[in-house]
């Protein structure tokens, strides 16, 4: 079964090692715009089929509006990250951000695909149930909200920035 954002509003609860497939479903498909707030850039957004999803995203137009906020990049920074490249590689499509200290939150891990498809799972890395909603899910609306809020006082984090020699 298609997972068309607009479509269906049934509610899905996937399974915990189905977050990556469930998180790159919404994502493909998205049309306009993905935003996703994770608590950490972590083996979540570092999934092969999450990545690739969002480089088809960011390639399919020159208007898709892809941000993702982070409160941790440690492991990232110190390990290497797939989607740390891949946003190096299309700066001008997706966009990073930190949040500041204020709005950290290790609970927060959702995305929403064009303002209205939603993917969550509070709680991340142990979230106690994974949601995936292609429309209307009530949430959706509040948290593109907290995330819009969030978005504007978050920060380009000087430590992902590329060094050429």
């Amino acid at each position: 079964m298609p997972f068309v954002i607009g479509d269906d509003d049934t509610l899905h609860h996937p399974e915990f090692h189905e977050a990556g497939t469930a998180l790159a479903s919404l994502i493909l498909a998205c049309r306009r715009s993905l935003w996703l707030r994770v608590p950490s850039l972590d083996n979540l957004t570092a999934d092969r089929v999450v990545c690739d999803a969002l480089k088809q995203l960011g390639l399919s137009s020159e208007r898709v509006d892809i941000r993702i906020q982070y409160d941790s990049q440690d492991d990232a920074i110190r390990n290497g990250h797939r989607l740390i490249h891949l946003a190096r590689r299309l700066p001008s499509r997706i966009q990073l951000r930190q949040s500041q200290d204020d709005d950290r939150d290790g609970q927060l891990c959702f995305a929403i695909g064009d303002n209205t498809g939603l993917f969550e799972a509070s709680g991340w890395p142990r979230p106690a149930r994974l949601d995936l909603c292609a429309h209307r899910l009530p949430r959706a609306p509040r948290l593109a909200r907290q995330f819009q809020e969030q978005w504007e006082r978050a920060f380009h984090s000087t430590e992902l920035r590329e060094l050429r020699l």
